[in-house]
């Protein structure tokens, strides 16, 4: 942040990132995906593969880490919770209960339990050890989006779509001594009022936890509480709306609120006595500002998107210093620092520093490539940045108090100065050796939305929403000791409605102006006179481009339409259905190939071909609309500008794109679609289960479990025909494998399947190639190959088919075979094991009694008293090779 260059990325997804989570034990970084799917990246070693897992059907909200770092919850939109184990890269159940997206997490009492929030309005209790949630909490009938831990997880907060914090109070008990104190309570203590009878059924099952609602906190922010994040010490508590102001609240220690209630009840008695009245403890108790309240707010120049604060705090005096980062919606990080005065409550946050330079801060919402293709002018809000197009880096900004909503831009030939057009009509020309606004010009009485060159770089043209396009002229002034360029106005032709965009044949002979009216006018440059009209769009053409041939003439529409166009006749040569959404740019390709790119608010880019009418290509790396495109003056590379704040860069390859192949692909894709979308079904579960298996079925998944058919039927065939023919060459897949035997090769195959993935591919696995498997795994697991993962998938696949295989009599002899294979080859392991352990114990003792020291020192846990810790001596010890 001090030199706001940036240090690393992660590209690893094509897919937008719903939710980043850094664990505090453990340098391991997690990032959710739309798709549904969640990657760890370890962070210390940069060059290993990131763990995937998918277990979602739609995007991930939310991702939280046990204590120790070894296990990590997810929480989807599909309102299901995921465990998952991260050594074994396997998950461990999935969660339902929620009828809403799950908006956060918390693992509690030793990551015994989790507690969670959803848009439901309902906050549940879970127990891992049971899989099942004992308690729900139903106080709230809005929206809950985010809560907070407070006083070693006896307050809880949470934030909902009303303009007040709800706080609750959590008395964490025994398992038994709940139960005494169950029966000891008075009848009328045990009704309630609960609108959900599963809800009541599953709080009976309660033994560890009773929880009351012990008031609500006013926030000031507007909107909905979207996030709440505490400082690591839990003294403070801050809330994000729907806002550009973040509400600060302290939360007080149990000392702290034993004082403010005392404070209070003398008030409340000096108060009472002054106007006769009685005061009861039991309202002034009730007060939840005993526990929270706000003490003051963080304001930052626009809307807070995400927050987040710095570990470590500083103290200077009475004052406690904290460190924010504040993702805002203008695309902008600010380091902020909070500065929180302990006897007065006095909070005072002060912008350090801000990441603002490194892009736009609106959309952008035009693009210009210079004639040498060594510069590209992007242009959005108030201002027009310049890049390099060889280092992708921003080289120049451009801005000025007159600039503003730039909608257009275009390079003066010379590359040396810069047109912007403003939605308020006015041309603005600045200069890129000053970076200097030389001039602006009252254009028009609306919108520019096009400047173009014209064909001889003499001059160029805008096409405003006034219902006008003027002509314009390039002179050469001299204002003191220099020179420079300006531009005059040379002829104006009046068109029948608003001009959308605009543009010239490459000979210079026409016109194109596409028009508010769903119609094109095509105007001879020389005369200015209407030649023709393109009429079949059923909504506004949005842009228009003329081939390099100057004989097509390319058009797109809200109506969602490209349409090719011969400028011979005004003809209509092909209409395509291009896109989902309206169509907002297209763009030829230079050359004799007569290709163009189309793209869309669908964010596709599609690539044409306006001679044979074929789909060439889609690129679809963008998350949201696309706004315009630009490439070089030979088409090697071409950008584009989208909604989603990005700039990408696409560069042209030398592969060839064969059309049957692609359409076989997308086959191919929707083939593996609807079986991904196909529910699967799992022995002894059900709809109404709360438990269910981690992983969801991904295309991953699906064609692990095809090589695994694929490996039993050759191991079936190889079987055959070495009984036929003893000197049979074996299947080149099982020397690709390096497998010593037909059942290694089984397993190997087994292997290759990701770890997140086994489960849900061992459930696609049909019946009749089970036994075949369980045979290999026996055979394996006997000879210590790969044993682990040769029990896990027996179990696992004898719990799934257990049903059938008790029905059976053929699996009868096949779990004889196992029962005395697996356990042959446990029992071995577990022999090797131990002598391994033992060996190990005696060196480390052999090592101790010689260098005097203490390789291994107990931690004591739960101990206050320094004079019960073991003392032994200390050393620093070397890895002995």
């Amino acid at each position: 942040m001090r030199t706001t260059e940036k240090v690393n990325e992660i590209i690893e997804s094509t897919k937008p990132i719903t939710c980043v989570r850094q664990c505090e034990n453990k340098p391991i970084l997690a990032i959710g995906y739309a798709d549904g799917s969640v990657k760890l990246f370890d962070r210390e070693n940069e060059d290993a593969d990131p763990i995937m897992f998918s277990g979602h059907k739609k995007a991930v909200n939310c991702i939280e880490f046990s204590s120790d770092g070894l296990l990590f919850a997810t929480g989807g939109k599909d309102g299901v919770i995921v465990l998952w184990d991260i050594l074994a890269e396997r998950g461990m159940f999935r969660l339902h209960g929620h009828k809403e997206s799950v908006t956060q997490m918390k693992f509690v009492r030793g990551d015994r339990f989790i507690i969670s929030t959803s848009k439901d309005s309902l906050i549940k209790f879970w127990s891992i050890a049971s899989q099942s949630c004992f308690y729900t909490v139903m106080d709230s009938r809005n929206e809950i989006y985010s809560m907070s831990l407070h006083r070693d997880e006896s307050i809880l907060v949470a934030a909902t779509s009303e303009l007040e914090l709800l706080v609750f109070e959590l008395n964490w008990k025994n398992g038994a001594i709940f139960e005494q104190e169950v029966k000891n309570e008075e009848p009328s203590a045990k009704k309630g009022t609960i609108d959900d009878a599963e809800d009541a059924l599953a709080n009976m099952a309660n033994r560890y936890i009773t929880t009351k609602l012990r008031g609500r906190v006013i926030r000031q922010s507007k909107g909905r509480a979207l996030q709440l994040v505490p400082t690591h010490d839990g003294r403070f508590l801050v809330c994000v709306g729907a806002d550009k102001v973040a509400d600060v609240y302290r939360v007080f220690s149990e000392a702290e609120s034993v004082k403010r209630l005392t404070k209070k009840l003398k008030s409340a008695k000096r108060k009472a006595t002054s106007e006769s009245s009685a005061v009861s403890e039991d309202d002034v108790t009730k007060d939840v500002t005993i526990l929270v309240t706000r003490i003051g707010e963080m304001m930052l120049p626009h809307k807070i998107k995400w927050i987040d604060v710095v570990k470590s705090v500083k103290t200077e005096e009475q004052n406690l210093i904290y460190k924010w980062y504040a993702l805002l919606t203008d695309n902008t990080v600010h380091w902020v620092k909070m500065t929180i005065e302990m006897n007065s409550n006095a909070v005072e946050c002060d912008s350090v520093g801000n990441l603002d330079k490194l892009g736009h801060r609106e959309d952008v919402r035009s693009l210009c490539v210079s004639s040498s293709s060594s510069l590209l002018a992007s242009g959005g809000g108030n201002e027009v940045i310049v890049w390099s197009t060889h280092s992708l880096r921003s080289s120049l900004t451009l801005t000025d108090n007159d600039v503003k909503d730039v909608v257009a831009v275009n390079f003066v030939p010379g590359d040396n100065y810069i047109l912007t057009g403003g939605k308020n009509g006015e041309i603005g020309v600045f200069e890129l050796s000053s970076a200097e606004l030389v001039e602006t010009r009252k254009a028009h009485t609306g919108a520019i939305w096009t400047i173009q060159n014209t064909p001889d770089n003499e001059g160029f043209m805008t096409a405003s929403a006034d219902k006008t396009v003027r002509f314009w002229s390039f002179v050469l002034v001299t204002e003191g000791s220099r020179k420079r360029i300006s531009i005059r106005e040379q002829k104006v032709l009046e068109l029948p409605d608003e001009a959308l965009a605009a543009s010239f044949s490459p000979d210079g002979k026409f016109l194109v102006v596409a028009l508010l009216n769903n119609t094109c006018s095509v105007y001879f440059v020389d005369t200015l006179k209407f030649f023709v009209s393109l009429y079949g769009h059923s909504l506004p053409v949005t842009c228009v481009d003329v081939a390099p041939s100057s004989k097509l003439c390319v058009t797109g529409s809200v109506d969602k339409s490209v349409k090719v166009w011969g400028l011979d006749f005004g003809d209509c040569h092909k209409s395509f259905h291009a896109h989902d959404d309206a169509v907002t740019s297209v763009l030829f390709c230079p050359g004799e190939e007569q290709l163009f790119w189309s793209a869309g608010k669908d964010g596709k880019i599609k690539q044409w071909d306006a001679v044979k009418f074929i789909l060439v290509q889609s690129l679809d790396r963008h998350t949201s609309d696309i706004r315009c495109l630009a490439q070089f003056s030979n088409g090697s590379v071409m950008f584009s500008a989208s909604h989603d704040k990005s700039i990408r860069c696409w560069e042209k390859t030398d592969e060839m794109v064969i059309v049957e192949e692609r359409e076989e692909m997308e086959r191919e894709e929707e083939y593996e679609k609807k079986l991904i979308d196909e529910d699967d079904v799992v022995a002894g579960e059900n709809a109404d289960n709360e438990a269910g298996v981690a992983s969801s079925k991904t295309s991953s998944s699906v064609v692990s479990a095809e090589n695994i058919i694929q490996a039993v039927d050759i191991a079936r065939n190889e079987k055959a025909q070495r009984a036929e023919d003893p000197n049979h060459e074996p299947h080149p897949l099982i020397g690709a494998y390096n497998s010593k035997s037909l059942d290694h090769f089984i397993v190997d195959v087994i292997a290759k399947c990701r770890a997140s993935d086994l489960d849900r591919t061992l459930l696609l696995i049909p019946l009749s190639y089970v036994a075949d498997i369980l045979l290999a795994i026996a055979s394996c697991t006997q000879q210590q190959y790969k044993a682990e993962l040769c029990t896990h998938v027996s179990v696992y696949l004898t719990r799934v088919h257990l049903s059938h295989i008790i029905a059976s009599s053929e699996y009868v002899p096949i779990f004889e075979q196992m029962n005395s294979k697996m356990s042959e080859g446990v029992e071995k392991l577990r022999e090797i094991t131990g002598t391994n352990l033992a060996a190990l114990r005696l060196l480390a003792t052999e090592m101790e009694d010689r260098e005097q020291v203490k390789m291994f020192a107990q931690i004591e846990l739960g101990t206050d008293n320094p004079k019960k810790k073991r003392k032994g001596r200390k050393a620093v010890l070397k890895t002995l090779a």
